[in-house]
Formats: structure tokens, C-alpha cells, sequence
């Protein structure tokens, strides 16, 4: 993984949509928001104002050219002064004239930005400025991380994120795979590890980190149905790889599993702080779906229990059908006496995101901790005979006797779901004067409770006694008015009108044209529009919407359909060509956006081609030219293909294909194993696949120069044939390619021998012959049978006649002496080393 901090081009386009989705956390993840700062004054001392770090991101964010959006929002302090700011799903690339963000902007699921005093300077990712990646990459294709909270401990930057697999193409189609420890060298910000910790999938950790005394304490989430729980764990002193403990509920323990819930209604990020002799949690609202509240949570010590919520601020953005979301705690450049808060705004419409870079962009607000109480004499008394009644409609029907007082008056409502497991009561709807309410969004057959409470000038009373009622929620109707309008890019605009009490909708389509008999489900959404993206050109697509509510999913609206378009896309701009040291030819252009791909031509101009070869096809912009001819000169052009539709060629460029004698000495050349007329070799190489050259020379033959093998040798193994057994044999290896071979290894010898017979026995047979046989000592080999007359003294011969089998008879023996026999395997040139005698007497 390399690291950039320079304008970033396009990168891939499938994974924003994955990974900003699970905004959308229906079911198994509610959306978190966060409250809204206003642009305004600069820094004062001791901190940053929220409204001077709002207009930082605004700025860099239109005018850098590198980073124009992201979320997650989390902060460090480095230790030469830095500030590093980390994000999860980054849109990198400058915004257009009108403020949008081009369709081509890269995207990539995290990334950094460094401030320096009060300005932000540089943005940091993985890959290059024109082919940018992930600053912590992904394990897997199908997989990614995002970015929890982050710490330095010593010259290392430590760096908790959470990995997801993609389940499918739809927009919640992710699972949690665990959490990993990302870790970098300072003061470069170097990747140096991506450590998988065994802590499950049950809770993504670093939602924050806090130093307490002498422990680390990390937070985590657990998403479960409706709700999202806060869970809590330790290292001792400051180092997270060190051994995890978890709050069971009780007490420390070292089992991932026995993680107890602390708190429900965070979101998958918040903040922790201690102020004083307490403890503040910091989060969007999110034991309700689509909030717009920020709230805190206060304890005396950081498991809890907590009190609260105290409500901190409203975000304005989700009047505009936004959300808001990723809660935050930087006390680094808090100023005194305040809570500084970051969030992220986004919007479930794609088409919304890209038309204003500036709402995917972090906001800040500020709060003053601690709260200021109202005596409680100056405010209300608590409402009493409150009541709740469950109606058909699927609401509960709320009733109280009026608070006696001179004041002018509003009522709050809370409400607790039991069967979610909500810890806390929190605030829904809007005030009321009247002592009456009625409370919608329900789900069917879940237990709830409710209080109220009474709002005068000097602050809100305590609350009433607890209702309770189980809700009857029936599925709502089917959304009407469904329409779709086609652009020109692969993407239809889908619209529908709302439906009374309905949050979310599923939106489904069925390609007409490929003959599809099932809708696939396209994403949930919280509004009533909209954007399909990557369909085909002139395919007829159908869609249907179903309306989400708390008695379940409503039946499918009437189909409506639409024909698709896909304008060819334009000619790659900036191709550039650079010879490589290794005879390849990279290539590179301008990124035309996400879902597009390229079609690379190429031609051989020195061989005379007068047309392009078949063209390679690359899903990023970028492409290696391999297998070149030393010294040709190459022509190359780049299409781009939106799904099926091919556009125009590139301006030709060209390069030379240069080979640079390899400069690497192979090492470890050693012999593995001898054979019959063979040797085995292996070797280290700084190219393991690359080409080699073998060198040999036979000293017993007295060769003072060594001799090139004729064919070469990809990899690191070779076997040499063909050698004269019992010759001693010296060995070289070097590096080659099409320039030549470079400098030769350190020699290695080799002795090849032919093996020797065994299992040698004699039989005397009558009138002066003797039977031999012998086990095989391999195929291919003939043998040589030597004998001596040990009663006359003689010396030992060798039969003229080579045997080709494994036995042979010994004729014209002189009756009464004692013979000696032996064998040896021959190749026909050499002849092994003999076996162990055998002597007969002959008859």
C-alpha cells in the first residue's frame, strides 16, 4: 500500500454505494445524527470554535481539489502538532463550477486530511494521486474497512476499523466481519500492519477511545434489530495491542463473548469525554429511526449506569429531507467549558449527494458542559393520569390531567421501547399544549412505555408516571403516483407520493428486456425519490415500491417502467506512457468515474503492424504492457465502455520497450537433489517468476570457462540433463531478460552418478555355469558383469556384452574354483561404481 498527498483522480465506483448506504439502518441499523454548527468566528484560545472548523471543511473541501467529502469524522493529535483528521467513505477530486460533485469524483472507503495550526494541508489515501485507494486497504475484493477512532502511542499511530463483506448489490448488503488494528509510522504516516483482533462480530469496536487513569477504554456498537447497544472494553496502559478486557455487567473479563450492553440508542460512532468527576457520552438520538436530536449521557464512572438524555441541539439539515449522522468528541480543540461535536450529513438519494458537494461534509457544533439546572421548585410539576391506548391505526392514543399553573405550558412525550430493549426514555414529537398526544411509528406487537412532562419558562419538570400499552400496527397501503424518468447516464429517477405514518420504503426493479421474472430489491429509503444507476442501454426496466412500516411491509405499488440510456462515453483524456526498467510499458489516464471500464489497443509499430492487437480490458485507469520486444516502439490507444456502450479511442501515444540487465545477483544456489546423468538446482531470486540463465562447466573434463545452458529458465528451479556421470560438474545461475543476463551467482558442485545394482546373488549350475541376478537400479540403464578367478589368482574382467536385464549366466568356468562376480549400471558412455562381490564355487 502506498501513500498519496496529492489531487486525487477517479477510483472505483461500485463500493460508494455500499459503503454509504449503511447510512439507511432499517432494521438492523438505525441512522445516526448529529446536530448542526453555523459558519462564523475564528479560533479563540484554548480551542476552535465550531463554526471556524465548520467554514475549514468547507473551504478545503471546494477549493483543494483533493478531498471534497467524507464522513466519520475522527481526530487526533500527532506529536510534532498535527492534527490528523480520519474518514470512512471519501469522495477525492475538485467540485464542479456549480458546486456539484462530478460523476467521476473517486471514491474510496477512507482516508485522511492533516491540519497544521488553524488550516488543513494535506489529504492522505493509499494507491496514487490519479489511481487513488483506501488508506487502510481491503483483504478481500468483496471486503473494506471503516475508520474507528484512532491514538498514538510512541512514534506509532494505532487505528481501530471495522471490516465488512458486500453480501450483494444492494445498498444494506454488508455484514460485519470483525475488528482490525491498523497501524502507522510517524512522523510519515507510513502503513506498517493491518492486524486482524480476535474479538467476533458481534459489536464493531472503536466507536472511541478514552485514557482513563491507567487503562485505554474502548467503545463499541452492537447492532441488534431496531437498536444499537454501546458496549465497553480496557487494555492496561495505552498500547491496543495489548490483551482486551470487557465490561460484563459486573466486571472485567478477557472473553470477547461475555461483552455486556452499557447503553442503547448510540450510534456506530460516539464520543466519550470526562469532564470532571464524570463521564459524558455524546451521540445522535438514535433509539429512535432518522432523529435529528443530539443528546448526552453522563455517569460517574465509564461503564455507567447512565443518566439522561440531556438534548444538546437539533440538526437543522433533516428539514431539508437530509440526514445526519456519525457523532463525535473532539476535546483537543474544544475550548473551555465546551463540548466540541463533529457530524456528517448525507442524503439516501444519490442523485442529491452528488448535486451539492457540500452535503457530505462534516459539520461542528458546540455546547457548554456541564448543563445548567433549574431549581426544582421553578419549574412544573409532574403530569398525573397519564394513560395510553392502543388504536387500530397502529398509534397510541396519549391522556393526562393538566398541570395547574399560572405558566404558559408545553408537554413533552417520551417513549421506551421494552421490546427493543431501550435503556432510556427519549423525546418524540413535537410540544404540545394540549394534555393529549398521539404517538405514531409503532411496531407491531412490541411493548412500550410512556411519560410526560411539563415545559415552563424556567425549564421542564420531572416526569409523570410510566403508561404502558403493546402496539396493533396493520401494514400500511402501497405507495401511489409511482413514476421514472430515464437519463442520459444509465440511471432512472424514480418518484412516489408519501404514505400517512410510513419512514421507509423498499424500492424493487425487474430488467424487462433479460427477460428477469423476480424484482431484485434495489435499497431502502427514507423518502419518496429515487436514483437507479448502472443500467444497460435501451433495457426496458420495471419498478415497484413497498412502503415499510411498524405492521410490516405494504403490498407493492402499481409497476411503472422506464427504458434506460447510456450515452457513449467520451475518449480517456491525459494517456500517458512510461518505459519500465523491466522492458514493460505502464500506462495511464484520466479516471471517467465509477462503472466505467477501458478497452486498451496496442500495436507493435517497429514490427510494421499497421493495426491495433485484440485490446486488453482494465476496470481502473491504468494498464502494464507486457511481454514487449527489446527495442520495438509501441502505439497505444484507450475506449472507455459505460456498460455496453464503447466510446471513441484516445489520442495515440507511444513508447519504446527499453530492457535493463537485471542488477540483482540470485543467491542460496544450491544442489537438491543428484541424479543419474542430471542435477537438481534451486535458488533465491529478487524475481521468483522472472527469467534465468544457467552457467555449468565439468572439471574433471578440465573446462576452465563456463557454458551458457540454451534455453532459459522462468522460476527458481532447473534440472541440467545430460551430464557425464561421475564427473565432477560446477553450477552458476544469474538473472536475465531480453537485454541480457546479469551477474552470476556463487557456484555450487555436483558429482552425477550412476546408481549401483543391488540384491547381487550367484547360483552354481552344473558343466562350469553360474546364474547372476540383480534388482533394477532404474529405467533406461544396461549393466556390466565382472568377474575374477579367485583359485588362480586372476585379475577381475569385464564381460564384453553389456545385459540389458537383471540376470545373466556365466559359462566355461573351470570346475573346482572359486569366482568372484559383481555389476554395474552403464548409460553407455560411463559406467558406474560395481556392487558388492558374490563368489560360487564352480561344478
Amino acid at each position: 500500500m502506498s501513500v498519496s498527498m496529492a489531487t486525487t483522480g477517479s477510483g472505483p465506483g461500485k463500493a460508494r454505494a455500499h459503503a454509504r448506504w449503511l447510512l439507511v439502518l432499517y432494521a438492523t441499523a438505525l441512522v445516526l445524527t448529529l446536530t448542526a454548527g453555523v459558519p462564523g468566528r475564528a479560533r479563540a484560545e484554548g480551542g476552535m470554535s465550531a463554526d471556524r472548523l465548520t467554514a475549514l471543511f468547507e473551504r478545503y473541501g471546494d477549493t483543494s481539489g483533493r478531498w471534497n467529502g467524507a464522513d466519520r469524522t475522527a481526530s487526533v493529535r500527532l506529536p510534532d502538532g498535527r492534527l490528523l483528521w480520519l474518514f470512512s467513505d471519501t469522495f477525492l477530486g475538485p467540485v464542479g463550477p456549480d458546486g456539484s460533485r462530478p460523476r467521476t469524483a473517486s471514491f474510496i472507503n477512507n482516508s485522511a486530511v492533516v491540519q497544521q495550526g488553524d488550516e488543513l494541508r494535506e489529504t492522505v489515501h493509499g494507491g496514487t494521486a490519479d489511481d487513488p485507494a483506501s488508506l487502510v486497504p481491503p483483504p478481500a475484493a468483496d471486503q473494506f474497512h471503516w475508520i474507528g477512532d484512532a491514538q498514538v502511542v510512541g512514534g506509532t499511530l494505532q487505528v481501530l476499523v471495522n471490516r465488512y463483506r458486500r453480501t450483494g448489490d444492494g445498498p444494506l448488503d454488508h455484514v460485519l466481519l470483525g475488528t482490525s488494528l491498523a497501524t502507522f509510522a510517524l512522523p510519515g504516516l507510513t502503513p506498517t500492519a493491518v492486524r486482524p483482533l480476535p474479538l467476533g462480530e458481534r459489536v464493531s469496536w472503536g466507536s472511541t477511545l478514552l485514557r482513563d487513569g491507567g487503562h485505554t477504554l474502548i467503545y463499541g456498537t452492537e447492532a441488534s434489530g431496531e437498536t444499537k447497544f454501546a458496549h465497553v472494553a480496557r487494555v492496561a496502559g495505552d498500547d491496543l495491542q495489548g490483551p482486551w478486557e470487557f465490561w460484563t455487567g459486573s466486571d472485567w473479563a478477557p472473553a470477547a463473548d461475555r461483552s455486556a450492553r452499557i447503553l442503547s440508542g448510540v450510534g456506530t460512532t460516539y464520543g466519550v469525554q470526562r469532564v470532571g468527576d464524570r463521564y459524558v457520552l455524546v451521540t445522535h438520538e438514535n433509539n429512535l429511526v432518522f432523529s435529528a436530536d443530539l443528546v448526552a449521557y453522563s455517569a460517574a464512572g465509564p461503564t455507567g449506569p447512565f443518566d439522561g438524555p440531556d438534548y444538546l441541539h437539533r440538526a437543522p439539515e433533516t428539514d431539508a429531507g437530509h440526514l445526519v449522522y456519525d457523532a463525535d468528541l473532539h476535546p483537543d480543540l474544544a475550548r473551555p467549558g465546551k463540548l466540541l461535536i463533529s457530524y456528517n450529513v448525507n442524503n439516501v438519494d444519490d442523485a442529491v449527494t452528488y448535486a451539492d458537494a457540500g452535503l457530505y461534509r462534516p459539520r461542528f457544533v458546540e455546547v457548554d458542559w456541564p448543563r445548567s439546572r433549574p431549581d426544582r421548585a421553578d419549574v412544573p410539576a409532574a403530569p398525573a393520569a397519564l394513560t395510553a391506548e392502543a388504536r387500530g391505526a397502529g398509534n397510541a392514543e396519549l391522556r393526562w390531567r393538566p398541570v395547574p399553573t399560572d405558566d404558559e405550558l408545553r408537554y413533552l412525550v417520551h417513549r421506551r421501547n421494552v421490546t427493543a430493549g431501550q435503556t432510556h426514555f427519549v423525546r418524540i414529537g413535537e410540544p404540545t399544549a394540549e394534555p393529549r398526544a398521539s404517538a405514531d411509528f409503532l411496531v407491531n406487537g412490541h411493548r412500550y412505555e410512556f411519560r410526560v412532562t411539563a415545559v415552563g419558562r424556567r425549564g421542564e419538570g420531572p416526569p409523570s408516571a410510566v403508561a404502558g400499552m403493546t402496539a396493533t400496527v396493520p401494514p400500511p397501503p402501497p405507495p401511489g403516483g409511482l413514476r421514472a424518468e430515464a437519463g442520459r447516464t444509465g440511471d432512472v429517477a424514480v418518484r412516489w407520493e408519501p404514505v400517512p405514518f410510513v419512514q421507509l420504503f423498499r424500492l424493487y426493479r425487474r430488467d424487462v428486456t433479460a427477460g428477469q421474472r423476480e424484482p431484485a430489491l434495489v435499497g431502502t429509503f427514507t423518502g419518496t425519490s429515487a436514483t437507479v444507476s448502472s443500467l444497460w442501454h435501451a433495457r426496458t426496466y420495471e419498478f415497484t415500491v413497498v412502503a415499510v412500516g411498524g405492521g410490516g411491509d405494504s403490498p407493492p405499488s402499481a409497476p411503472v417502467r422506464a427504458t434506460a440510456s447510456v450515452g457513449p462515453p467520451a475518449a480517456p483524456a491525459r494517456l500517458t506512457v512510461q518505459a519500465q526498467p523491466d522492458g514493460n510499458l505502464r500506462l495511464g489516464w484520466a479516471n471517467l468515474g465509477p462503472g466505467i471500464s477501458y478497452r486498451v489497443y496496442r500495436r507493435d509499430v517497429t514490427a510494421g503492424r499497421s493495426r491495433f492487437d485484440s485490446p486488453a480490458l482494465e476496470s481502473r485507469p491504468s494498464h502494464l504492457a507486457r511481454y514487449l520486444e527489446h527495442g520495438h516502439e509501441y502505439e497505444f490507444a484507450v475506449s472507455a465502455v459505460d456498460r455496453d456502450r464503447e466510446g471513441p479511442l484516445s489520442p495515440p501515444v507511444r513508447g519504446r520497450a527499453r530492457f535493463t540487465a537485471p542488477q540483482v545477483v540470485p543467491t542460496d544456489l544450491r544442489v537438491t537433489r543428484v541424479g543419474t546423468s542430471e542435477v537438481e538446482l534451486a535458488w533465491r531470486s529478487a524475481s521468483p517468476g522472472g527469467w534465468h540463465r544457467i552457467y555449468r562447466r565439468d572439471l574433471t573434463a578440465g573446462e576452465r570457462e563456463f557454458t551458457e545452458e540454451e534455453v532459459p529458465v522462468q522460476g527458481t528451479e532447473a534440472t541440467i540433463r545430460q551430464l557425464r556421470n561421475g564427473h565432477e560438474y560446477e553450477f552458476t545461475v544469474a538473472a536475465a531478460n531480453q537485454a541480457g543476463a546479469g551477474r552470476q551467482s556463487r557456484p555450487v558442485r555436483a558429482v552425477p552418478r550412476l546408481p549401483t545394482p543391488g540384491g547381487l546373488a550367484a547360483t552354481a549350475g552344473g558343466n562350469g555355469e553360474a546364474r547372476l541376478t540383480w534388482r533394477s537400479a532404474g529405467p533406461g540403464l544396461a549393466y556390466r558383469v565382472q568377474l575374477r578367478d579367485v583359485t588362480a589368482g586372476g585379475e577381475w574382467r569385464t564381460d564384453p556384452v553389456p545385459v540389458s536385464g537383471t540376470d545373466f549366466t556365466a559359462v566355461l568356468l573351470v570346475r573346482g574354483h572359486r569366482y568372484e562376480f559383481r555389476v554395474a549400471a552403464t548409460d553407455g558412455v560411463d559406467t558406474g561404481t560395481p556392487s558388492a562381490p558374490v563368489a560360487v564355487l564352480a561344478r
